[in-house]
């Protein structure tokens, strides 16, 4: 259960990058997290690089990937409600990708590769928990 292990690295840790916003609408804190992309036989995954800060409502978060595989990934950020926050093309192996996404609710929110079977049969998925304040 690779995914339930990197659920459990998302929300233990410290913090990356930290800066705090002046009001309301600006994020609480922003944070930058790195990962790796990876697939190897019929595993593939996203790793963390490095610690990886506890989430709260009001929180920005930026995920930078690099693709360390042998294929094409892509990430999709999807909210508690299911809904895709925001997707980032596919990119070739050795190249990097950024998404940018405010959390603006508690629960479960899924890192996802789109690419071809990727998700639904590799499971190429992560999970993060975002907290109340």
């Amino acid at each position: 259960m690779l995914m339930r292990r990197f659920a459990l690295a998302m929300a233990a840790g410290s913090t990356i990058l930290v800066a705090c916003g002046a009001n309301g609408n600006e994020p609480t804190r922003t944070f930058t997290v790195e990962l790796r992309m990876e697939d190897h036989e019929d595993e593939y995954h996203y790793v963390p690089v490095g610690t990886v800060p506890d989430f709260y409502v009001g929180d920005q978060v930026t995920f930078q990937a690099v693709n360390d595989g042998t294929l094409d990934h892509d990430l999709q950020v999807v909210g508690p409600d299911g809904l895709a926050l925001e997707t980032a093309d596919a990119v070739a192996p050795g190249d990097a990708l950024t998404v940018t996404v405010d959390l603006d609710d508690p629960g479960i929110y899924q890192l996802n590769c789109l690419v071809d079977n990727h998700l639904t049969e590799h499971n190429m998925q992560a999970l993060i928990q975002v907290n109340e304040t």
